[in-house]
């Protein structure tokens, strides 16, 4: 028995338009099937494929937009890294070397040197948000002799914040939960050896899904 294969599940929206459209132009004037008797009627079919053309008009629209904006939010980004880079560099050279002065400027100050014989800041950490609320996964290189790695985080808006401990692990790649979406945080890490804790990483950012 020959049945019809619609297969919609396996169809995108362009295509349901082609097919909706391609059965009302097929239908025009199909004498196999009278006009007074289609359930649905002809005008449902097409009210209903009307309306389907419509909303993926919308979309295509707003996507065109919203593709719009992040190409000019890319490029305020840019302007903003250049004159927030220009800035730390007039006020490392006002103060160089001025800790207390520098930590004065609301910017991240860079880790601190590691004592004699401790291990040397990891390197590339990373904050990148995950599929599941209030999650963050951070990773860094992976330091040589390093038995362990100590994470702390704080809220980054927030300069007088004090760093919070997270967790040691053995690996250089951990999930951070239970965050507040949403809200950006700061993470560092440093990595143990058995000559102690080496110095704290660069600052990484992520805010949390």
């Amino acid at each position: 028995m020959t049945k019809l294969k619609l297969e919609l599940k396996q169809k995108n929206t362009a295509e349901k338009i082609a097919l909706g459209q391609n059965h009302i132009t097929a239908m025009a004037n199909n004498p196999t099937y009278p006009t007074a008797g289609r359930v649905p009627s002809d005008a449902d079919i097409q009210t209903v494929q009307d309306n389907l053309v419509a909303a993926a008009a919308a979309v295509d629209a707003a996507e065109t937009v919203w593709k719009q904006r992040i190409q000019e939010r890319e490029a305020a980004e840019e302007v903003w890294e250049v004159k927030i880079t220009s800035r730390a560099a007039y006020c490392e050279a006002l103060t160089p070397g001025d800790a207390v002065a520098l930590a004065s400027t609301g910017f991240p100050l860079r880790g601190t040197p590691a004592p004699i014989g401790a291990l040397p800041a990891p390197g590339d950490l990373r904050a990148t948000a995950t599929d599941n609320a209030g999650v963050i996964e951070l990773r860094c290189d992976t330091v040589k002799g390093a038995s362990s790695y100590e994470w702390e985080c704080k809220v980054h808006d927030n300069v007088s914040a004090p760093w919070e401990a997270i967790k040691t692990s053995t690996t250089s790649k951990i999930l951070v939960p239970a965050l507040t979406p949403g809200t950006l945080y700061a993470f560092r890490v440093r990595a143990i050896g058995s000559a102690g804790p080496g110095a704290w990483s660069d600052e990484a950012s992520g805010r949390a899904p």
